[in-house]
């Protein structure tokens, strides 16, 4: 079993181990900084057991800023060499050729998943050690598993079973369990957003690395600040308009949401809440379109949303009349999904995507006014009327009761004289002209 140890320096809550989930399902956190990871089947996912420890200390960047790790058979052995040689990657089923040159003061961190029971024992061993002339750890190995029962009993095998990689130390899967949760207390209480914001930042940065963890996607964050002076509490959320991983949308919309406020006074401590959903998964292939306009649009409708601006697409709806068969929608409809157009020039091919295909043979405008608006009788005779003939005529039904909704349309393509394409219709009851949209 390849064990690869991450020692993060900096006492970490244990809800920490699900950041590394993405690594292996068997992860294990052990108090206070340690997190083990079972690399054995997966290590090929991430381009061998290399690329697993640097994702690892990429992760835990997140963590703490002088993170380090380390590859070994055993628990034990990777979390001596995390200590004593950072990035090491013990040779496969030669993990003792990686002692040589350490002290005996390495021993102290031969432990694993467990723990040393007290240090004294060890530090007394070390010290028994030094007076037989042994100062290297290498020179332990040749000391027989009789030898140490004799002289510290059980600590003793424990000893000689953890250095020749015979103490067996499962990792077991991690079932995670803890809330995506934060809480921050300021001794210098803060009222600038950017002082805020910095000091909000390494939560945020914890929590979507769990959420990665975990291969699921945010779907809402919620904060609450509380005040220094009184009992005072701003609580606010903040939801992007669609599920999503990217911690910097999240960060933009809580900086824009916390320039909005007026604090009463400066922030004592925060809570922060992160409510997940699952992932969407995508299978993408060789000709999925390589601009994801998608993921702008979604950047570009969640500010919008936190700024009370309602915006988004026309969704064409099943309504006879034009102005109740759209509605607006903030998910990007799948009419407007991008297609590869290929453009040959002599011999050269240019890719370009292209949005809206459909739109441009599309019989009605795209540019629909919410309400039609009427034309005078001057206004209609600088229009020219591009067909005598209707292209469209759409009536009300005949259960319609009152006279007055009864709606009889004759639809027309017409030019302005700036020379736009307009589309009009003629009221066939009181033969009143209206503007009705624009081609563009």
């Amino acid at each position: 079993m390849r064990t690869l140890c991450i020692n993060l320096k900096t006492p970490q809550e244990s809800s920490s181990a699900e950041a590394f989930l993405i690594l292996s399902p068997r992860v294990q956190f052990r108090f206070p900084h340690f997190i083990f990871v079972e690399i054995e089947s997966t290590s090929h996912f991430f381009g061998g057991e290399v690329g697993s420890l640097n994702k690892a200390l990429e992760i835990a960047g997140k963590f703490s800023s002088d993170a380090a790790a380390a590859i070994a058979d055993t628990p034990a052995a990777a979390q001596m060499f995390a200590r004593w040689r950072p990035s090491y990657v013990a040779p496969r089923g030669k993990e003792q050729e990686g002692f040589r040159g350490l002290g005996l003061d390495a021993l102290k961190d031969l432990e694993g998943l467990h723990p040393w029971p007290q240090k004294k024992p060890i530090e007394h061993m070390i010290s028994f050690f030094h007076t037989l002339g042994v100062h290297g750890l290498e020179d332990v190995l040749n000391f027989r598993s009789n030898s140490l029962r004799e002289r510290w009993g059980d600590f003793g095998v424990l000893l000689w079973n953890r250095l020749h990689s015979q103490d067996a130390q499962v990792i077991s899967p991690l079932v995670p369990r803890d809330p995506l949760v934060g809480y921050g207390y300021f001794d210098d209480p803060l009222g600038a957003v950017p002082l805020l914001m910095a000091r909000l930042k390494p939560h945020l940065d914890i929590l979507f690395a769990r959420l990665a963890g975990l291969s699921r996607y945010a779907q809402k964050l919620d904060v609450i600040l509380h005040c220094e002076y009184s009992d005072k509490r701003y609580p606010f959320s903040i939801e992007p308009v669609s599920p999503t991983r990217d911690q910097e949308l999240f960060e933009d919309l809580l900086e824009k949401k916390l320039s909005q406020l007026t604090l009463e006074n400066p922030i004592r401590e925060f809570e922060i809440s992160l409510f997940d959903v699952p992932e969407k998964v995508q299978q993408l292939d060789f000709f999925e379109p390589r601009d994801n306009t998608e993921d702008r649009w979604r950047r570009l409708i969640s500010f919008a949303k936190q700024s009370q601006c309602e915006m988004g697409f026309l969704q064409m709806e099943a309504s006879h009349f034009p102005e109740q068969s759209f509605r607006l929608v903030t998910d990007w409809p799948e009419d407007f999904k991008a297609h590869d157009l290929i453009e040959r020039q002599d011999e050269a091919l240019q890719i370009k995507s292209v949005y809206a295909k459909g739109l441009s043979v599309s019989p009605r405008p795209s540019l629909l006014l919410e309400k039609p608006q009427p034309l005078n009788t001057f206004e209609v005779q600088k229009l020219r009327f591009v067909s005598s003939l209707p292209s469209e005529r759409i009536e009300s039904s005949w259960w319609q009761i009152s006279v007055q909704e009864l709606k009889n349309r004759d639809y027309y393509f017409a030019l302005s004289h700036q020379g736009q394409l307009l589309w009009v219709f003629k009221d066939r009851i009181n033969s009143q002209v209206y503007l009705h949209g624009y081609f563009d």
